[in-house]
């Protein structure tokens, strides 16, 4: 995560002040003939083709994302892509009784649905069918990724009929009376710890059917854990009072509960070590733009030998790298890209033990950082510290495997700090150019060599 503060313009209105408060004749010559020539530097510049591979972002985290992606889109190019999720459901109390003899009256399942992705707009209220399972495998913090799931973690018959959901703000479904009278089979024990009860109810799974046969398009629903409940009604008899009795119970998530999300996509077939026409860079954790450093770290070694430069010798004044792409045939076809991109790395996170992508903290993430530059048809970043980095040997190994990632960032309200992160939750399909094309990948070098 990188951050970052503002506070810029006071400054620069101070020294406007001050060099407008009165007027000076600068003599620009003075000093000129005290420099050596041998001191004086030649900036020059020297443009390389990038070698840009194409590989699937495996591994993604997307446990405690602080949402619940359910569904699932369909593309000529990039396959089928789907996406469920798994959930911790606990008692709102600890200290339930249910009585003597409880039977169920019903038991709902609701959840509103915060947030929807589609890359085209009317998919927004295109019918999908929900369903929800009972989850066999416990969810922790060691089951980090995307990959972590599979349908044999939960129970094949689901708990509700085919809900038809078309894109509204919320889903509410009935409930198996089997999975209730189990909820209700609770012991004292069970009904008292919330980490006993995750021992037998260990969640619940919500998925989508994919779009029949040939139809593409689909839709991403995005959930808050915080808006999924379920309500059971049922009777029962205290017998000290010889009293029949209606009670409700509550079961809830929240975000700090565990919740993961497992996605699955078929583009893994688009892997190249050498793409020639197009380059995709694909949401959630498909297929992605991937630069080996080293393999540009040799680029510039050969080039250097040919130029009878001396790399060690080299002053980078900019390293600026280049993602261009090809207009999409209208400004809609915008919607679908990725707003900003950054060099990512892949390493084990030292608090969690997990592997994570991190955003490159030597990447200068100030100015356009990466994003979309829609007029010139181009992402562009400036890697002027990271190539530098490279070229010391001092850069790590994890530091010189890098893939191109969406980023999303974060405004503090109250102290303007902007966190960037991985963006791991949104679903997008943004078309490069490949390494044959004309306007290819490449890395812009202005630079001076030393004497």
């Amino acid at each position: 995560m990188i951050k970052r503060n503002i506070f810029r313009s006071a400054a620069i209105l101070t020294l406007f002040a001050l060099f407008t408060s009165s007027c000076i004749n600068n003599d620009k010559s003075v000093g000129s003939g005290f420099a050596p020539g041998e001191y004086q530097l030649k900036i020059e510049t020297a443009t390389f083709d990038i070698p840009v591979q194409m590989k699937m972002a495996d591994s993604l985290q997307t446990i405690y994302s602080g949402a619940v992606i359910v569904g699932g889109h369909k593309d000529d190019v990039l396959g089928e892509t789907s996406a469920f999720g798994a959930f911790e459901i606990v008692p709102s109390t600890t200290d339930n009784s249910f009585g003597d003899n409880p039977q169920v009256n019903y038991i709902k399942f609701a959840m509103a649905v915060g947030n929807k992705v589609v890359l085209k707009e009317a998919d927004a209220s295109i019918p999908q069918n929900i369903y929800i399972y009972r989850l066999r495998k416990t969810i922790d913090s060691t089951q980090a990724y995307n990959n972590s799931f599979s349908s044999s973690d939960y129970d094949p018959t689901p708990l509700n009929q085919p809900t038809i959901y078309t894109g509204g703000d919320s889903v509410v479904c009935k409930l198996s009376t089997a999975f209730a009278n189990e909820l209700l089979s609770a012991t004292q024990q069970e009904r008292d710890s919330i980490e006993i009860f995750l021992k037998r109810f260990k969640g619940l799974v919500i998925t989508t059917d994919p779009l029949p046969g040939s139809i593409n398009g689909g839709r991403f629903n995005i959930i808050t854990p915080e808006s999924i409940y379920i309500i059971m009604s049922y009777k029962h008899k205290e017998s000290a009072k010889s009293i029949d009795k209606d009670s409700l119970l509550l079961y809830y998530s929240t975000s700090k509960r565990g919740h993961v999300n497992t996605f699955k996509h078929s583009s893994k077939s688009l892997e190249s070590t050498n793409p020639q026409n197009d380059i995709y860079i694909e949401g959630l954790a498909g297929i992605k733009p991937y630069i080996d450093f080293t393999q540009v770290k040799t680029l510039m070694q050969n080039w250097a030998t040919a130029n009878s430069v001396n790399l060690s010798r080299v002053i980078i004044s900019r390293a600026e790298l280049r993602f261009p792409f090809d207009y999409p045939g209208d400004y809609k076809g915008f919607s679908v890209y990725p707003n900003q991109v950054f060099l990512a790395k892949r390493e084990l996170n030292t608090t969690s033990k997990n592997v994570l992508y991190q955003p490159l903290v030597d990447v200068n993430y100030s100015g356009s950082g990466g994003t979309i530059d829609k007029s010139n048809l181009v992402y562009s970043l400036n890697i002027t510290s990271y190539l530098q980095s490279i070229l010391k040997g001092t850069a790590d190994a994890a530091s010189m495997k890098t893939w191109l990632l969406p980023l999303s960032s974060q405004s503090n309200y109250y102290t303007g700090a902007v966190s960037y992160f991985v963006d791991n939750g949104t679903y997008f399909k943004g078309k490069l150019n490949g390494n044959a094309k004309v306007r290819k990948p490449q890395l812009v070098l202005t630079y001076a060599v030393l004497p």
